[in-house]
């Protein structure tokens, strides 16, 4: 038995861990968090809800990352959610930001208790989680927040901003070697994905909700993103010989990705031609 064998590996009981395999469905996790500033103290609590009747094991990996500074001030650190409902508290000096599921530790839906996303907490991560996959996800939900806010009708002129910063941002991050983490970094979410936080889905004004948010972009960084799609196409162009490697599908992928917000600009006779 594969998973008997796994638990005398490594001296632990999976018998909880077990329930993973009789339990249909996408398990959710519901986060609330506090920070007590005259204990120095931050606490978040984590529920958990599936198809089980009893709890799942579901590890929690969670990092900190300083209000002020964006210094992580809690290196990766994984909580064992085992119960229905527990608390974890931390010490720390000052507000934190929490950065949690790094690295998607469990295939969970990770959702606040109040519903809604803290808008500026994501636009954080987005521009200083030190795990690259919880700082994509953070930007997806940010994006995803101001394209259903405008096709809802609902005012956005807020998030939208925090959107703009966070794209310029990841745009001119130095610290990002990897043009393929900034090309997906830097794309919008889907209109398949966007359908998945609707109750009714209208294909057009989900598609017309995503292009206006997608034209603010490349209007707002219009000079930058030419600036760098035409740096790319000299290297493109440069190598004579077509290459698989990472680096060269990376480059390829980002200069796309430039290439996709230039040709969002087509307002005018001008922008159209240099969109075609």
């Amino acid at each position: 038995d594969f998973l008997a064998a796994m638990a005398d590996a490594n001296d632990t009981d999976l018998s909880q861990f077990s329930r993973w395999y009789s339990t249909s469905g996408t398990p959710t996790v519901t986060y609330v968090s506090s920070f007590d500033k005259e204990k120095g103290l931050f606490v978040i609590g984590l529920s958990q809800t599936s198809r089980s009747d009893e709890p799942l094991f579901i590890p929690v990996a969670l990092g900190l990352l300083d209000k002020e500074t964006g210094e992580e001030v809690l290196p990766t650190t994984v909580l064992e959610l085992k119960e229905m409902n527990q608390t974890f508290t931390f010490p720390v000096k000052g507000d934190v930001v929490p950065s949690i599921l790094r690295n998607f530790s469990a295939p969970v839906k990770m959702v606040p208790a109040s519903g809604v996303v803290n808008e500026s907490d994501m636009a954080f991560l987005a521009s200083n989680d030190t795990d690259g996959f919880n700082r994509w996800d953070s930007a997806q939900q940010l994006y995803a927040a101001a394209i259903l806010k405008v096709m809802d009708g609902k005012e956005y002129a807020e998030t939208l901003d925090l959107v703009l910063s966070t794209f310029g941002a990841t745009l001119n991050d130095a610290s990002i070697s990897d043009d393929a983490i900034r090309a997906y970094a830097l794309i919008l979410p889907g209109e398949s994905t966007l359908a998945e936080a609707v109750t009714v889905v209208d294909p057009p004004a989900i598609r017309n909700a995503r292009k206006f948010v997608k034209k603010a972009i490349a209007k707002k960084f219009k000079t930058e993103l030419t600036a760098a799609y035409e740096k790319l196409t000299a290297c493109v162009e440069a190598d004579t010989v077509f290459k698989v490697d990472g680096e060269s599908t990376g480059r390829r992928r980002l200069r796309n990705v430039y290439l996709g917000y230039l040709c969002a600009l087509d307002e005018t006779a001008e922008e159209q031609i240099e969109a075609a």
